[in-house]
């Protein structure tokens, strides 16, 4: 199987649904399954040779995606929101994933106010700017070597993301054209991520250079001021 995507819901299962179709018929030369985790006192839909429903434990949008990884079985998993939409040029990713010569595929996306995010390709930068989750899609067993910790509610894919980028041995490809829109009304549009901020100093010290991790220190006390004034998201 080519692609497994994951779509965490709370209820809105008949968008889910939706949602899968546009998936099937964007990429319809790949193997794909779509998991869909509800909460387990949601009542899911029957499942089909495309779409199958898992139930997990309610504890956020991070162990849900874990209960969708655990079941998954494609070589590469994308995970989408019940409120993001793909695009016409996720079609573009259809060879790539075929070929299976990437391990971590980044994409821009649309947000869904109408700006186009694109993703930074430097390791430093995505300390500070996360590639957007709607726009990565993960070589499964590559993603597997980590888990998305409990205490991060926010940012649990951000820290992956960095430990991926700074391994060498791991093949990335960036495309130019955003392949989702990104609902930007979710919570981790809105929410800060407390446990992210208190290791993200180790995490930089770990994988940046000397001077760039002193850069890093310093960027971080004018951080707060800087995103006001460009109105970015981390």
């Amino acid at each position: 199987m080519h692609l497994s995507v994951i779509i965490p819901t709370m209820k809105r299962l008949e968008t889910t649904k939706l949602l899968a179709q546009r998936i099937r018929g964007l990429l319809p030369e790949l193997n794909i399954e779509v998991i869909v985790v509800t909460p387990a006192t949601v009542e899911p839909l029957t499942s089909d040779e495309f779409v199958r429903y898992v139930a997990d434990a309610g504890c956020g949008v991070y162990a849900a995606y874990s209960a969708g990884l655990q079941s998954a079985r494609g070589s590469y998993i994308w995970f989408m929101g019940d409120d993001d939409y793909p695009l016409d040029a996720a079609t573009d990713i259809s060879a790539i994933l075929r070929d299976g010569a990437v391990d971590v595929l980044i994409a821009p996306v649309v947000f869904s106010s109408g700006r186009i995010y694109r993703p930074r390709r430097t390791l430093f930068f995505l300390h500070f700017l996360n590639w957007c989750q709607q726009g990565v899609i993960y070589r499964r067993r590559e993603l597997q070597q980590y888990r998305f910790f409990r205490q991060l509610t926010v940012q649990a894919d951000q820290y992956i993301n960095i430990q991926l980028r700074s391994d060498p041995a791991v093949r990335k490809m960036f495309l130019t054209q955003p392949i989702c829109v990104f609902g930007v009304n979710g919570m981790s549009g809105r929410a800060r991520d407390l446990g992210y901020r208190r290791l993200r100093l180790a995490l930089a010290r770990r994988t940046l250079s000397c001077g760039a991790f002193l850069a890093f220190r310093a960027l971080v006390i004018l951080e707060p001021l800087i995103k006001r004034f460009a109105n970015i998201r981390s």
